[in-house]
């Protein structure tokens, strides 16, 4: 009788060669995906932190009175905020919740934020609002000096 025993010695090169190649490009496929997830994670938390610096900058220009300044900068955690504001209706007097003549002469302004990244002096965001700016014309007759 023929024995047909193979001996078993371990891989042949070739099999190796192919185990090596399927490994590297699932390797490559992993630390593709690993860096493609890191690069997401660092562009939403920028955009966190943009979003965050422009709440300040709304914050900011609600303690302006823009009838007395009508452009300026604002800067904080490394952005800056150029402003400026045009006036989109004319002033005008207000009036009381009576209907009667009101204290302050108000404006409503048009404003123009851009946000730039102070490191490397990007773009990274522009707001557009509204704002409406006064000046005390007249005292109320409650209050005494």
């Amino acid at each position: 009788m023929i024995s047909l025993e193979r001996k078993l010695s371990g891989f042949t090169l070739l099999e190796a060669i192919v185990a090596l190649a399927i490994l590297s490009s699932g390797t490559i496929a992993l630390y593709s995906w690993y860096s493609t997830v890191l690069l997401g994670l660092n562009a939403a938390e920028e955009r966190l932190q943009v979003v965050e610096f422009s709440r300040n900058v709304e914050a900011h220009l609600s303690t302006l009175n823009l009838q007395s300044e009508s452009s300026g900068d604002y800067r904080s955690n490394g952005f800056s905020a150029k402003w400026s504001a045009q006036l989109v209706e004319p002033k005008k007097d207000g009036k009381t919740l009576s209907g009667g003549p009101g204290y302050y002469q108000l404006g409503l302004y048009d404003l123009s934020i851009d946000i730039v990244r102070e490191a490397d002096s990007v773009v990274v965001g522009e707001m557009k609002t509204r704002l409406a700016g006064h000046t005390g014309v007249r005292i109320p007759p409650n209050i005494r000096f």
